[in-house]
């Protein structure tokens, strides 16, 4: 009796398992274009081939837990072209203020502080992607803005 409940209990939810659940690899069938999915740190993307769809090879997802707040990143060519990310400037935040700028200069960002405790700079309203604004309270970092 308890192994006829079993195989019914396990028919049953194999019945209501939705049939567009299938295994997400490189070459495997999907059902819509352009729609994207994220495996083991890969992101899949459907795409059509031909007359069907199918996952593509699939780009490695680089984790954003490798820059580390209050530790100087190293230089990348993304700060360039494209521009600056924010979760990079954030990198600066605790540090120093001359720790700051040397971290800044030495990867090739344009450095500037728009506040220090009580007092405000005036600054150009020019937007650059490869500067940094940043907030100074008691000698530390404490917000970073680019542009």
């Amino acid at each position: 009796m308890h192994k006829a409940i079993t195989c019914l209990l396990t028919l049953a939810l194999v019945a209501l398992t939705p049939a567009h659940a299938a295994t997400v690899k490189a070459g495997a069938k999907c059902s819509k274009a352009g729609s994207s999915a994220t495996v083991s740190g890969k992101k899949f993307t459907c795409i059509k081939t031909g007359s069907k769809l199918i996952w593509n090879k699939g780009v490695a997802i680089k984790p954003a837990s490798d820059i580390k707040i209050g530790m100087c990143p190293p230089k990348a060519a993304a700060d360039k072209n494209p521009g600056l990310t924010q979760l990079r400037a954030n990198a600066l935040l605790t540090m120093s203020e001359a720790d700051a700028e040397d971290c800044s200069m030495k990867i090739g960002w344009g450095f500037r502080v728009g506040q220090r405790d009580e007092e405000l700079f005036m600054l150009t309203k020019d937007y650059r992607l490869d500067r940094v604004t940043v907030t100074v309270m008691k000698g530390v970092v404490t917000k970073v803005d680019i542009g």
